[in-house]
């Protein structure tokens, strides 16, 4: 497989990444930018040891991580965006749902960087415990572990804002 190919097939994948972690849509598109260009020069590096969209996640964090110690941003505001669901919905359900959004993001921004990057990884990403060690460059006891804190933080996050299980849209 080519560069071109991984382009085509992770690109979508590796900007949602990079957009949770910064915050802001131009920077996650030049940091998704500067990830494939890094893919693209150093495609002969890749031997396989892992899946290419792990080694390419790979290469976006610290590509990401490269820029926070660069930049030391101030926290972005992240533009929400409605995800589409199977079925129709009411527009109070909608109202709701952005609200939660909104509640969820607020909450994993709360959260520490490390904690952050192993929900992102984990949760919303899919990733598995040895592919997000890989990227993290963590053994995978340390992504385990961390993740069950990270998670627990996450909870506490979100009841300090008064969301429960029982208020949730599923």
């Amino acid at each position: 497989m080519s560069s071109e190919v991984w382009f085509d097939e992770y690109y979508d994948a590796v900007y949602s990444y990079i957009l949770m972690l910064v915050k802001d849509s131009h920077t996650a598109e030049d940091l998704s930018q500067e990830t494939f260009m890094k893919v693209i020069r150093n495609e002969q590096q890749f031997k396989g040891d892992s899946l290419v969209k792990t080694w390419i996640f790979r290469i976006a964090y610290t590509t990401t991580m490269s820029y926070f110690r660069k930049k030391n941003p101030i926290t972005y505001f992240l533009d929400l965006h409605t995800h589409s669901s199977k079925h129709e919905q009411s527009s109070e359900d909608i109202v709701l749902l952005n609200l939660q959004q909104r509640q969820f993001y607020e909450a994993l921004r709360q959260l520490k960087p490390s904690y952050q990057n192993v929900i992102i990884l984990r949760k919303i990403q899919g990733f598995s415990t040895k592919e997000t060690s890989v990227i993290l460059n963590w053994s995978e006891g340390k992504v385990k572990m961390s993740l069950s804190r990270a998670l627990a933080a996450f909870k506490q996050e979100l009841e300090k804002g008064g969301v429960t299980s029982e208020t949730l849209i599923r």
